[in-house]
C-alpha cells in the first residue's frame, strides 16, 4: 500500500521500524499533492524545503540512537490560522497575507516536539465564519466526493487534505462546527476537545481575545480514523502557560459511566433528512452490538443550547459587523450580515443574558449526563449543502437552511464539552457522520464510543 494511504499510527511505526524513512514519508506526500491539489485546493501554502530538511534531520537524529516522539517521521498540515514559525497565518484574507509569526500555536509546538513533520498550510473561509470553505485569498475548496457540495468549514482545507491522503493527520480549531463540519462533508474523523483540554493562544490574532473566543473556541486534531485522533489528542494536550484556560486534567481521569447512550436521530430545532436520520439509527446499532445501552431520548434543554449559543457567538459576531466588511469577500459578508439579520436583533442585554443562561444550562446537562455518559446526534441533519448554499448567495432561506443543518455542533462549543465527529454512513454518494457529546473531560469516553461505530464498518473509508 502507498505510503499516503497509512495512518499517522502507522506510519509512525513504520519510520520506528526501519520500513519507511522519514524523507521517503514525507516525499510520497508531496508528490500526493502534486497529483490532487490542484483540482481540490485544499493545501493553499507549500512547505516543501523545510519538510524535507525536518524529516532529514529526524531520519539522521534516528540513525544516532536519540530518543524521538511518538509522531517521529509523520507529516502533518495545519490550518492557516494556527501559527507556524515563518509560514504566514493569513485567516484566509488578503491583509494578513504577510502576517508570519515568529512563534508556533502550542498545539503546533508540541506535534513537533513529538518528531512530527509540518508539511503544508491548508484553506479556511474568511476569518472561519462560515461553515463552507471559500478563502478571499485562495478561492474555493472542493469536495472529492461530489465538487458541487461543501466541504465544510472552517477547516474545510484540512478535511479535504486528510480524505484525499495528502496529510495522515492534521490541526484546525472550532467555534462553531469548524473541526466537525468537514469531518461528516469529507468522511473524516475529528473532536473538537472539552475547554481547557488543548490550549489555543496566537501570535498572530485578528483581534483582543474576547471572552466568546476564550471560553467556546478550541483547537484539535483531525484525522481519517479515530485511533489517529485520540493519538493527536494525547500529543496536543495539557496546560500551557500561553492558555490561562487550561486546566491539568489527565486524559485518563476516571469517569462515572453508567453505561447508556442518549440517542437523538432527529435533534429537535429544525427538520432532519430522514437517510441521515437512518444514518445515527445504524450507529447506534453498533453501538449496541458493542454492549452499550441506547435509549432513545431528548435532551429537555437542547433547543435552549442552540438559542445560546446564537445569542453568545453569533451575538458577537454581530457585534464586530463594521469591522468585517472592509477585510472579507463580498459574499463572506452577505453571508454574515443575513445571519445577523435573521437571528437578530442582537444587543448586549441579549448577550450578557446569554453567558448567564449558559451556566444554567450546563448544570442541567450536567444532570442528564448523570444518567447517559453520552449524547449520539447527526453530525448535520442534512447531506453536505451546495457549495455556496449557506447565504454567501444573498438567499435568507439558504443562510436559515445552513444554520439549522448544522446544529448538531453548536451545543459543544457553548458548553465546552467534548463532541466527537466520526464517519457513519453514505447516502447517494456523499459521507454522512454522527456526532458523540459527553460531558466535560469524556474526551477518551467519547472516542471509544466513535471507535465501536468505526469498527462495525458501516460506513466506507474516503478511497481517491
Amino acid at each position: 500500500m502507498a505510503l499516503w494511504k497509512k495512518s499517522a499510527r502507522d506510519l509512525a511505526q513504520m519510520f520506528a521500524t526501519g520500513e519507511a524513512s522519514a524523507v521517503e514519508i514525507v516525499t510520497e506526500h508531496l508528490v500526493r499533492i502534486d497529483e490532487v491539489n490542484p483540482e481540490l485546493n485544499a493545501v493553499v501554502a507549500r512547505i516543501d524545503d523545510q519538510a524535507l530538511e525536518t524529516a532529514a534531520q529526524i531520519d539522521e537524529a534516528k540513525a544516532q540512537g536519540q530518543p524521538l516522539g511518538p509522531l517521529a517521521g509523520v507529516p502533518f498540515t495545519i490550518k492557516v490560522n494556527n501559527d507556524l514559525i515563518g509560514s504566514a497565518t493569513d485567516y484566509g484574507i488578503p491583509v494578513l497575507k504577510d502576517a508570519i509569526p515568529t512563534v508556533d500555536e502550542p498545539c503546533v509546538e508540541r506535534m513537533k516536539n513529538a518528531g512530527a513533520i509540518p508539511l503544508a498550510r491548508t484553506n479556511m473561509p474568511d476569518l472561519g465564519l462560515r461553515m463552507h470553505t471559500d478563502s478571499f485569498l485562495h478561492g474555493p475548496t472542493k469536495n472529492p466526493w461530489n465538487p458541487l457540495h461543501t466541504t465544510g468549514g472552517s477547516s474545510g482545507g484540512e478535511g479535504v487534505a486528510l480524505a484525499t491522503g495528502m496529510s495522515p493527520i492534521g490541526l484546525g480549531n472550532d467555534v462553531g462546527g469548524s473541526l466537525r463540519n468537514p469531518a461528516t462533508c469529507c468522511g473524516i474523523a475529528s473532536i473538537k476537545p472539552t475547554l481547557g483540554r488543548v490550549p489555543r493562544a496566537e501570535q498572530i490574532s485578528t483581534g483582543p481575545h474576547n471572552i466568546t473566543m476564550q471560553l467556546c473556541a478550541t483547537n484539535g486534531p483531525m484525522a481519517r480514523n479515530i485511533e489517529d485522533v485520540e493519538l493527536g489528542l494525547k500529543v496536543i494536550s495539557g496546560v500551557h502557560p500561553r492558555d490561562p484556560i487550561t486546566v491539568p486534567v489527565p486524559l485518563n481521569n476516571p469517569q462515572k459511566e453508567s453505561g447508556k447512550i442518549a440517542v437523538m436521530a432527529t435533534p429537535p430545532g429544525g427538520p432532519t433528512d430522514p437517510r441521515v436520520a437512518q444514518v445515527v439509527n445504524d450507529a447506534s446499532l453498533a453501538l449496541e452490538k458493542a454492549g452499550v445501552i441506547v435509549e432513545a431520548v431528548d435532551v429537555p434543554v437542547y433547543e435552549d443550547t442552540l438559542k445560546c449559543w446564537t445569542d453568545i457567538v453569533v451575538g458577537t459576531i454581530a457585534d464586530g459587523l463594521s469591522e468585517l466588511k472592509p477585510v472579507i469577500s463580498p459574499s463572506a459578508f452577505t453571508f454574515i450580515q443575513i445571519a445577523v439579520n435573521t437571528y437578530g436583533p442582537f444587543t448586549a442585554e441579549r448577550w450578557q443574558q446569554g453567558w448567564a443562561d449558559r451556566f444554567d444550562l450546563l448544570v442541567k446537562w450536567n444532570a442528564f449526563f448523570d444518567e447517559y455518559d453520552a449524547v449520539l446526534t447527526p453530525t448535520w441533519t442534512q447531506l453536505p449543502l451546495l457549495a455556496g448554499q449557506d447565504g454567501g448567495n444573498g438567499s435568507v432561506e439558504d443562510c436559515r437552511y445552513n444554520f439549522e443543518t448544522c446544529r448538531p455542533v453548536y451545543p459543544g462549543n457553548v458548553l465546552g464539552i467534548p463532541s466527537v465527529a466520526v464517519p457513519a454512513g453514505l447516502v447517494d454518494g456523499l459521507p454522512v457522520g454522527v456526532l458523540i457529546n459527553g460531558p466535560q473531560w469524556s474526551d477518551l469516553r467519547c472516542l471509544q464510543l466513535a471507535k465501536y461505530i468505526e469498527d462495525a464498518g458501516i460506513a466506507p473509508p474516503p478511497r481517491f
